[in-house]
This record gives C-alpha cells, structure tokens and sequence, in this order.
C-alpha cells in the first residue's frame, strides 16, 4: 500500500470541510474522486501535500509509504520528490517571468544535482509528449497553447519521478483531442508503477482512466468502488444523479 488516508476531517474555523474521509492506494493504481464543485475535492489532494492555508485544521492521518505527513517539515521534504501534483489551470500555475525549461530545471534542482538539471527538465519534457523539446524548453508560457502548458505542467510535476502524482481537474480547460493526449499521459505513469489521484467532476474522464472510484458529496464519501461497479451497479442516488448527467 502507497497511501492511506484515514478518517481526515478538515476545519476552516467552525465549517467542516472534509469529514472522516479514509481510502487507500497501491502502486500502479489511478484513483478518481468525483463530485460536483464545492464538495471538498481539491481539498483532500491539498491535505495530502501539506497546501493547506494556515487557519486550516487537520485531523486524522495521511500515511506515505509507512510516514505520517502530518508532520509538516517531512512533507516539505518529500513534496516535489516523492509526491507532487498537477494544477487545474496552468496559466495560473506557471510563472509568466521565466521560461519553461527553468521552471521544470529549478524543480530537479530542489532534491538533486544541479549538473544534470537540463538533461533531465529536456527528457522529463519529451516523456510528457513534447517532441520540439528545445524549443518548449526556451519559451515563455505565453508562447504556448493550453496543451502545451499543460503537459508543461506534467513535465514540472514528474521531472523527479515521484511515487504519487495527484492531479486536480487537469484536463477542465482542454479541447477534447488534447484531453485525450493528457490522459493516456496519466495512463502511461500507471503503467511505470505510478500513482495517481486524480480530482474530477467528468464521468468521462472516470471511465477511461481509472481503476477504483470515490465519488464525494459536502465532504463524506457516499460511495466507494472499482470503476465497473461504480458504472454498472451504483448504490447512492448522488451517484445515479451523476452518471445520468455525462
């Protein structure tokens, strides 16, 4: 087992955020949790990396490979390296001041040798799809289309090929052809023995990645399950309502 949650509740002041939520992963397994806006999904990937603004209140565990992340100095360690994350909106997320390979270099500069930054941001950027490397390499985000940013974004993620990657909504703002191209890069990641969690209100998204399912309503999991129960016998009526709406 890569990861276990278990019974996580969040507080933002008096207002229960996440309340008693607990699921495990494996290595090699993509994970999806679903559920409308507002339900607290990006909340738990937040959870998970330590992202979580100061007034937060975090009860429960989050256990990484035997480590309980609640401990704040040993999340910063491992953030970047061990598990890192892939944003919703890339424009937002990448500086607009620096050019992408710098962005992916300094990453992989962090945890290891700064000598062999280049080489690796250059190869990190080729395995997420981008055949002109050298060019993204040199380019400001602006010089670059949604999904190039985004793979972009993939390539910073990876660059230090983590055990978990946890991915929030990261196909929302994509057309679908370059949707396609960003999921099948999560699939390759579980085919090298990655982890991924990956947040996401598209049904769509669900049936053609995932392997298990957590499906989210004001913070409680209604329902949990291998993607084939999730869409072939669904329990909860939240989760019929969902199905009904791709």
């Amino acid at each position: 087992m890569l990861l276990k949650v278990n019974r996580l509740n969040l507080y933002y002041g008096n207002k229960h955020i996440l309340k008693d939520i607990s699921f495990t992963l494996s290595e090699g397994e993509i994970l999806c949790i679903v559920g409308e806006s507002g339900s607290g999904k990006t909340s738990i990937l937040y959870s998970i990396l330590g992202l979580l603004p100061r007034k937060a209140r975090v009860e429960g565990e989050i256990i990484f490979k035997g480590k309980n992340l609640m401990d704040k100095k040993l999340i910063e360690n491992m953030r970047g390296r061990e598990i890192s994350m892939v944003f919703q909106e890339p424009s937002l997320y990448l500086d607009p001041l620096f050019k992408i390979g710098n962005q992916v270099k300094e990453t992989y500069e962090i945890h290891f040798d700064k000598k062999d930054a280049k080489v690796k941001a250059l190869e990190s950027l080729r395995n997420v799809g981008i055949t002109d490397a050298e060019r993204v390499y040199n380019a400001y985000p602006h010089q670059l289309s949604g999904g190039l940013k985004q793979r972009a974004c993939i390539a910073v993620a990876t660059v230090c090929n983590p055990s978990l990657v946890l991915a929030d909504e990261p196909t929302t703002a994509l057309d679908v052809s370059v949707q396609s191209k960003v999921l099948k890069l999560f699939i390759r990641m579980k085919e090298e023995g990655k982890s991924v969690v990956l947040v996401t209100h598209d049904f769509g998204v669900v049936a053609e990645i995932a392997d298990r399912v957590i499906v989210l309503k004001d913070g409680q999991i209604v329902e949990e399950g291998d993607v084939f129960t999730i869409f072939d016998t669904p329990k909860h009526n939240y989760t019929i309502e969902l199905l009904k709406s791709i």
